[in-house]
């Protein structure tokens, strides 16, 4: 009996020396443990247009992607993806620094991203690559930027148009220059760049993703300022007395649907629901804010049909053990496409949103935004002019109105 306690209690010993008392934890623990990965940064990616930079495509090129991260980490590694591509792409180098203004980098903190321990990738058609992970101190109040040089001529590129930020592309190679003076070419997108992941503080909790179309991916916010309404959650989020600190990946597509796939829109969001949403690093809730560009662009579809393509979403969710929460539809009288009875559904599918309890938890972008004497219309100092989409002080009002109690 005795040499039976003496050899558990040597094998319990050895095993706390080995992986230490903090990952020796409860199967019943809810705190995640020190070491998980979670997205500080996401864009949803779409097939190249038929014309244009996207369908040209690289040969010779850097181009360096820069993106705002929304939460702290002392590791990262980076995410590219060829998704939609129909060849092998081919990076030869890639490099990672804190962006300083334009396509400038602060000098000393560029540091070069390794795939299987070198310096090049090859990513086969249709596929993703993490990078190795390196200790660098992503910091959320600092934009990165991300240089990949490829060589050979790429053909029609995986990306994310419309990304509010600017993209810089040199001739060469100049992963690592610090000054601007090489990128003479400037583009309004993320070129093969889907995610970047950090190991966080143990304190965030997972990640949030944003699930939308041109309201979430920002349209017509001020453009390089990261004033997009998921940025503006994640400060919040993540504000020192915050005592619910997540992440927040941005799942918007310019232009998207709920239902249908459409052309240089991307898949819709049923389709791309696993790759931009379930296969996230870390998450742990959606939030889902899509079905007026199906108003718009269909008036044959009623309520239900609209209904039916949320109902579909919440289950797949909740399936995958994840929380989801339901944003309400906005304003658009006064665009383009606006119609009696595209209003008429628009509002029977937010009185859906918030009385049929299918949502864990229901956000009202409606009654924040809208004007209290006409509620058809965006209330003017959160109008962008379009009558669609808010401004920046509409987007921070979208972020103020998200309770971040319902995230416990």
């Amino acid at each position: 009996m005795r040499r039976v306690l003496y050899i558990f209690f040597t094998i319990i010993i050895i095993f706390l020396s080995v992986y230490g008392v903090s990952e020796w934890k409860s199967s019943n623990e809810k705190k995640p443990v020190v070491g998980n990965w979670v997205g500080t940064w996401s864009a949803s990616m779409q097939a190249s247009y038929e014309d244009g930079v996207s369908h040209k495509g690289f040969e010779n090129q850097t181009v360096r992607s820069i993106i705002h991260p929304h939460i702290d980490g002392k590791k990262m590694r980076i995410r590219l993806s060829n998704t939609f591509g129909s060849e092998p792409l081919s990076i030869e180098e890639i490099h990672v620094a804190v962006s300083k203004s334009g396509s400038g980098i602060v000098p000393g903190t560029d540091q070069q991203v390794t795939f299987g321990g070198e310096q090049n990738v090859t990513i086969p058609p249709g596929a993703k690559e993490f990078s190795d992970p390196i200790s660098f101190e992503v910091n959320s109040e600092e934009n990165l930027a991300v240089s990949l040089y490829v060589r050979d001529k790429t053909g029609p590129t995986t990306w994310h148009p419309r990304s509010m930020q600017t993209t810089y592309i040199s001739t060469g190679k100049h992963v690592s220059d610090s000054d601007a003076s090489a990128f003479k070419t400037k583009e309004d997108a993320w070129f093969w760049l889907d995610g970047v992941d950090v190991i966080p503080d143990p304190s965030v909790m997972g990640a949030i993703v944003v699930l939308g179309s041109s309201i979430a991916n920002g349209n017509r916010s001020t453009v390089d300022a990261s004033r997009r309404w998921p940025d503006y959650l994640a400060k919040r989020l993540n504000q020192n007395n915050s005592d619910i600190k997540m992440s927040v990946l941005n799942a918007g597509v310019s232009a998207n649907h709920l239902i249908n796939n459409r052309p240089d829109n991307g898949e819709s969001a049923l389709e791309r629901l696993e790759r931009d949403v379930f296969s996230q690093t870390g998450v742990k809730a959606l939030i889902l804010h899509q079905g007026l560009n199906d108003i718009r662009h269909y008036p044959e579809y009623d309520s239900e049909k609209v209904i039916e393509g949320m109902v579909q979403i919440i289950n797949s969710t909740h399936d995958q053990g994840l929380k989801i929460y339901g944003g309400t539809l906005t304003p658009f009288k006064g665009s383009g496409m606006y119609t009696s009875q595209g209003e008429k559904t628009r509002q029977e599918v937010n009185h859906w949103i918030k009385n049929s309890g299918e949502f864990d938890g229901v956000i009202d972008f409606d009654k924040a935004l809208r004007d209290p004497k006409e509620p058809e219309r965006y209330l003017p100092k959160y109008d962008a002019g379009d009558h669609l989409h808010p401004n920046d002080a509409g987007y921070k009002k979208m972020a103020e109105t998200v309770d971040l109690s319902t995230f416990k």
